[in-house]
């Protein structure tokens, strides 16, 4: 009685585990090579123990190898009588109510792939403090990674069944089952494509780079040590899985028994599955022949019909079991499908959403933050992870915001596609006060939009947020200055903090156009701070530019300059020609600078500089190449190491135009 009220059948569940306890053999001898065997494998005379961030960083990828194909194979085997005629017959011909099918299918299931788990957990946490273990770690870690890969492994378990119930063909089911469980971060970055061709202003940075494997199971799974599940995916997992086992038990009392064999077991679930296979063609095909085409409307339009088409008939061969599909109906259900999955892309990218002229107000702004110079680490990473204040990387003052959005607003209005004019890439991320951010990027030409560059760039916010100021408020304990092969540090207390405040000065005194100069910094400087709370410093890198002029004084007074920056005397050759050769040439010989002094020196447009003067004036006023500039120069160095730097017409001093060829 018991036994019938849980629905709960013994006999089925022994018959399972003799028919396929191999399943949980393999498994545990897997998980046990890659676990706990791992822990004594990497022994060593001389080698310390070392501790793990999680157990997933021993053999990581064995595990979720199996991790991720054990339990889908436990439940393709385990409910492969679904999907014939005559072993669906058989089982349902038995004195069992479905319930009973069902739950001892689950729970044999259940026991063939959690079993191995909680076994590999056990075991690797008895041999924990045994001799020769090569790895430190605790019970909480063991019961972490236990936890994790349990629910997983349910997850994923349940997840196939259901697939299984809802399809009548294994092979189908098995694809179906890993399409699934990739097509979110696969939609996703589609999705993200498409927005970014369509919509201006898109930023395509913050869709296709903002984690997106998480909202792949599988993907997630393969990344699990770089990006460990939470206990908020953990939570979601286990609800998913519950969720997804009561909807495969209402929907397996409604299977019909001769759907064995069918594509798709629930006749309603046919247009959800014309339908996505249909959207993936079309964000595939319609993005193929868009940047074929370069976006041209025809090409656009052709593109996202043939992937409809594709898509369709795709759907209707595997719903069917044939190629015959050509009917009247399937013209007029094509052009129904292609139709409304036509808007379902066109209306998020057209006007009616007022996406791209959406400028923020004022009084809705808590905080902005702009660049030219998009750093992932500063943004994401502090998405991901608590950031004090002085890190925070959105500012809020007025003008800086006010700055922002004209600039924003300048680009929402007039639209520039900039094409063969100087542009320079930014992006701006508001803060707003409903707790949601706003994010644009922007290709914006120099040219008819210099006062809004400027009003941002030279911005105190501006410059604070781009050059991470806060790390030149800590405590530090030196300076790294190093140029190629020249590195000298200084670590006397006095002049460090000396030097790292003017060097905030100098940055905070930047104008427009030390920015946008493309000037040749003399040298990097790395900040070495005090270790943190781990044990170990962090270093931060900025430039010693060369507008740079009180921070390079000071150094010049303290004798530290010449024993950073590149001097007359580390050059064993200098070369000027005229920087007009690149449109004498095609492809690749465009850019090989080889080619065009020797050129020039045929055509007698070289000089060979050899005055001390010209040449410190070349190394300070020097920039970094640029096709438009007036001269190209060819620095060889002592060490044989070569470089090519551009002089502009106002960089050059009397010294330099006197040896001008």
């Amino acid at each position: 009685m018991m036994r019938s009220r849980f629905f709960f059948n013994s006999s089925v569940i022994r018959q399972n585990l003799r028919q396929h306890g191999w399943i949980g053999i393999i498994y545990s001898l897997v998980l046990l090579f890659a676990l706990p065997l791992q822990l004594f494998l990497n022994n060593a005379p001389n080698l310390e123990r070392r501790s793990v961030d999680n157990l997933f960083f021993i053999s990581g990828e064995i595990q979720m190898l199996f991790s991720v194909t054990v339990p889908v194979a436990a439940a393709l085997f385990l409910f492969r009588y679904l999907q014939a005629k005559a072993p669906s017959d058989l089982w349902h011909s038995l004195p069992l109510r479905r319930e009973h099918l069902l739950v001892s299918h689950t729970v044999s299931g259940l026991i063939l792939v959690l079993g191995p788990v909680w076994l590999t957990a056990a075991v690797t946490g008895i041999v924990r403090a045994l001799d020769g273990n090569m790895y430190i770690y605790s019970w909480a870690d063991v019961g972490q990674w236990c936890l994790t890969l349990t629910i997983l492994t349910l997850f994923l378990f349940v997840f196939s069944v259901f697939v299984g119930i809802c399809t009548g063909q294994s092979v189908l089911q098995g694809v179906v089952i890993y399409i699934l469980l990739v097509l979110p971060a696969a939609l996703l970055m589609l999705v993200n494509e498409h927005f970014s061709m369509y919509l201006y202003g898109y930023p395509a940075w913050y869709g296709s780079r903002g984690r997106s494997e998480v909202w792949s199971p599988l993907l997630h799974m393969i990344y699990v040590k770089t990006n460990p599940f939470t206990a908020g995916y953990l939570w979601l997992y286990s609800a998913l899985s519950v969720l997804l086992f009561a909807l495969s038990f209402l929907l397996y009392r409604k299977r019909h028994g001769e759907k064995a064999g069918q594509a798709i077991a629930f006749s309603y679930f046919n247009p959800l599955f014309k339908a996505g296979i249909m959207l993936c063609a079309m964000l595939i095909s319609g993005t193929y022949f868009a940047h074929l085409r370069y976006q041209q409307l025809g090409w656009i339009i052709g593109g996202h019909l043939i992937g409809a088409l594709i898509g369709y008939i795709a759907a209707e061969m595997i719903v069917r079991k044939t190629w015959l599909i050509l009917t009247r109906k399937a013209a007029l259900e094509f052009t129904g499908y292609a139709a409304l999955l036509g808007l379902v892309l066109y209306v998020p990218v057209s006007g009616l959403t007022g996406y791209e002229s959406r400028v923020p107000a004022v009084d809705k702004i808590v905080g902005v933050y702009a660049s030219d110079n998009y750093s992932t680490y500063d943004i994401y990473w502090n998405n991901a992870y608590p950031f004090t204040d002085k890190q925070n990387p959105f500012t809020g003052d007025k003008d800086y915001v006010e700055a922002v959005r004209k600039l924003h607003q300048a680009m929402a209005t007039m639209q520039p596609r900039p094409q063969n004019v100087e542009f320079r890439d930014f992006y701006l991320m508001y803060k707003l006060d409903n707790g949601r951010t706003l994010n644009r990027s922007y290709q914006v030409p120099v040219a008819g939009f210099e006062p809004e560059l400027r009003a941002v760039m030279e911005s105190e916010g501006y410059k604070r947020t781009l050059y991470r100021l806060y790390q030149l408020d800590e405590e530090i304990e030196g300076l790294r200055f190093s140029d190629y092969n020249k590195a000298f540090i200084i670590s006397d207390p006095q002049e460090v903090n000396e030097l790292k405040e003017l060097l905030k000065q100098e940055i905070l005194n930047m104008s427009y156009e030390d920015h946008t100069g493309g000037q040749r910094s003399y040298a990097t400087i790395q900040i070495i701070s005090k270790p943190d709370d781990t044990g170990y410093p962090y270093f931060s890198n900025y430039e010693w530019e060369r507008s740079f002029n009180k921070l390079t004084e000071r150094l010049e007074q303290l004798g530290y300059a010449d024993k950073i920056r590149v001097t007359p005397g580390d050059l064993k050759s200098v070369e000027i020609i005229p920087n007009d050769y690149s449109s004498r040439f095609t492809g690749n010989d465009r850019d090989d600078f080889e080619l065009h002094l020797e050129l020039a020196r045929k055509e007698g447009r070289s000089a060979a500089v050899n005055d001390t003067a010209a040449i410190k004036d070349i190394l300070d006023q020097s920039r970094y190449y640029n096709d438009s500039a007036g001269y190209l120069v060819k620095l060889v160095y002592i060490e044989g190491r070569e470089d090519f730097l551009t002089l502009r017409e106002e960089d050059l001093t009397p010294a330099i135009r006197a040896v001008l060829p």
